[in-house]
């Protein structure tokens, strides 16, 4: 990829790298790329990095594909077209590999590069390694004596895996008297200070909530392709996007040849092969093994907390592993209670139940009778009958609407869940009519009343063959089941008559 046309500081930059001794240094390491065409100018986001740099560091945190690059590097085009005279904000861009020594070669000829006119070279620490504590004191006080603040954008910061690589910049952050300022960019696990500077109102924060696109910025996005959509299938991208950049713009790409867009958005999925593939080596790859696990058993539930993660996966860190996920890499949204429930991005939710559909029929079975085991045991029937149903276990689901019937037949309240459990064999159900009403019961629940009366009618067609204690029972099942779907008719009449 390109990058920026040269600018002044461009030419800083080139001067920089060629009079430090040591290795050769990459002078695309210190330019942003050249940004995507089209660009899309999202001033909110710029007006929050330039409120940001008024603090000691902005972090701009999010997973692949938020944009984060895009926005930075606009953001110091912007600077730079704004004042060609005044210094551009520094710029490194971490590569996988950099240790302490090689990170510091190029922050120090990041710094050189917006070094005063005239300034001292003794004031820059070797090229070549790490600064001596006495060195960067010396640079620490030549930043302090500066007329207006540094800014220092380090993109990829997450690639840095020796936490001692950034000592060195914490050390300039306290004793620059704020003439330095980062601005930082990455995934998870950035090695910084984070707590403590939040607690000390040090901090910037720009997350996924702030990345997503805004429908005004979809409109903006989609017409730069060339591509024009209803209202409402704009509000149908963005809810099965949530803003996501990555696929936003794959969506634009593709949408520029579609015959019928509004179809195509409304199809929208992890089944597009640019999404399927940039989910699964930008995000999935570059997780650890446990965090990935985790993320793949989850997604046969909608949401997931510690205790369920737990009993999906055997993992007593779950709890650990979800708020990682959440805080860290931006994965998961928690609801904020307690426990924390917490979902998936919808589109990395289709691809990992898409995965999820291709394990061994016995593996799959076992996910959900373990979800099943979990939801009966801490009050969420509904959801245990589904799994019991989707797991094939109907013995088991039998028995929880016999016993727990009250909770599972809907009165007031319909879920519209998304695609039903498989049916069981009509040799299941005619073995126990019970079963037929455990499925009418859970597609009520589901808002499907046609379903619900099939498998209400089934069940009636098999009621003979029970003993008559259980017939009885049966019997008021049947009249709690109709009543239900009354209601879902909005027929009053039928209702009157079902409660007689």
């Amino acid at each position: 990829m390109g990058r920026v046309p040269d600018d002044r500081s461009t030419v800083r930059v080139a001067t920089a790298t060629r009079t430090l001794a040591g290795p050769p240094l990459l002078a695309s390491r210190l330019t942003p790329a050249v940004l995507p065409e089209p660009v899309v100018l999202r001033p909110r986001l710029a007006r929050l990095l330039d409120d940001g740099v008024a603090r000691p560091v902005t972090l701009v945190r999010a997973p692949a594909g938020w944009g984060k690059t895009t926005l930075l590097a606009s953001w110091r085009r912007a600077a730079v077209e704004a004042d060609p005279d005044a210094p551009a904000p520094a710029w490194v861009s971490v590569e996988v590999g950099d240790d302490t020594d090689r990170l510091w070669s190029y922050l120090v000829a990041a710094l050189r590069s917006v070094a005063d006119p005239g300034a001292d070279p003794a004031a820059a620490p070797a090229p070549d390694r790490a600064p001596r504590p006495d060195e960067l004191e010396v640079l620490a006080a030549a930043l302090a004596a500066r007329e207006r603040p540094v800014v220092l954008v380090l993109d990829d910061l997450h690639r840095v895996t020796e936490p001692a690589a950034l000592a060195g910049l914490e050390f300039l952050l306290r004793h620059t008297e704020q003439r330095l300022r980062l601005v930082v960019a990455g995934r998870s696990g950035l090695p910084l200070a984070v707590h403590r500077l939040r607690l000390a109102g040090e901090l910037t924060e720009i997350g996924p909530d702030e990345l997503a696109f805004t429908g005004d910025e979809i409109v903006d996005l989609l017409t730069a392709h060339g591509v024009a959509v209803p209202a409402a299938a704009v509000r149908r991208l963005r809810q099965r996007t949530e803003g996501w950049a990555a696929a936003l713009r794959f969506a634009a790409l593709a949408l520029r040849s579609q015959p019928d867009p509004e179809r195509w958005i409304s199809q929208l999925g992890a089944d597009q092969p640019e999404i399927a593939g940039y989910l699964r080596e930008e995000v999935l790859a570059g997780l650890e093994p446990g965090n990935r696990e985790l993320l793949r058993r989850a997604a046969v539930a909608d949401t997931v907390c510690a205790g369920l993660a737990d009993a999906l996966t055997g993992d007593a860190d779950a709890e650990g592993r979800l708020g990682g996920l959440a805080e860290d890499a931006g994965l998961l949204h928690s609801d904020g209670g307690h426990p924390a429930w917490y979902r998936c991005h919808p589109l990395l939710t289709d691809l990992l139940y898409r995965e999820l559909a291709r394990l061994p029929a016995e593996d799959l079975r076992d996910l959900h009778l373990r979800a099943a085991g979990w939801y009966a045991g801490n009050g969420r029937p509904e959801a245990a009958l589904r799994h019991a149903l989707a797991g094939g276990d109907w013995l088991g689901a039998t028995d929880l609407f016999v016993t727990r019937w009250p909770e599972l037949v809907p009165y007031d309240r319909f879920a519209g869940a998304g695609a039903a459990p498989a049916a069981p064999p009509p040799e299941a159900v005619e073995r126990d009519p019970e079963l037929a009403l455990a499925c009418a019961a859970q597609r009520a629940l589901d808002g499907d009343a046609d379903a619900a009366g099939r498998h209400l009618r089934l069940a009636a067609g098999y009621a003979g063959a029970l003993p008559e204690p259980r017939r009885a029972r049966f019997g008021r099942l049947v009249a709690a089941v109709e009543l239900a779907l009354a209601r879902l008719a909005g027929d009053p009449d039928a209702v009157r008559a079902a409660a007689a």
